[in-house]
């Protein structure tokens, strides 16, 4: 997985948003859904995520970029660089 459970935390409270929110992007039914994902319990699909990355006032595809050019899951990305302007 390129996206992992942390990447989506971050992403979530860097935007400032609720798993609430987060789920409402998603067009997920519960927040426990959203969380789980958060826990690497299973995974958004790409439109689910491109929607939240929206929401959150990103650039998906210069997240998508980061996170597949990062050496590791484990390393950091500059969200504050793939802000929408």
């Amino acid at each position: 997985m390129i996206i992992t459970g942390t990447d989506l935390r971050r992403m979530r409270l860097k935007a400032g948003k609720t798993t609430v929110q987060m789920a409402e992007f998603a067009s997920v039914k519960t927040r426990k859904t959203y969380e789980n994902w958060e826990k690497n319990v299973g995974a958004p699909s790409m439109n689910q995520y491109l929607a939240m990355a929206t929401a959150c006032g990103f650039k998906p595809a210069d997240l998508i970029k980061m996170y597949v050019d990062r050496s590791d899951n484990q390393q950091e990305i500059d969200l504050m660089s793939a802000a929408a302007e």
